[in-house]
């Protein structure tokens, strides 16, 4: 007799975070997410994530 449940079924989960932020202008964007920067570019009318650094690297790198 086979079981309904598959036991072994991968289950995953997409986790949506709403914070307030700056509204994106122009091509550019760069903002800080739980301790990273991120630098984003707009290609093609998408968001595209070009760069992202430990925030603490930050000012190390700059140097």
């Amino acid at each position: 007799m086979k079981s309904k449940f598959n036991c072994n079924a991968r289950t995953s989960a997409v986790t949506v975070s709403v914070r307030p932020a700056q509204p994106r202008v122009g091509t550019t964007h760069t903002y800080e997410l739980n301790g990273t920067l991120l630098h984003d570019v707009l290609e093609d009318g998408k968001w595209i994530t070009k760069r992202a650094v430990p925030a603490g690297d930050v000012y190390e790198r700059a140097a």
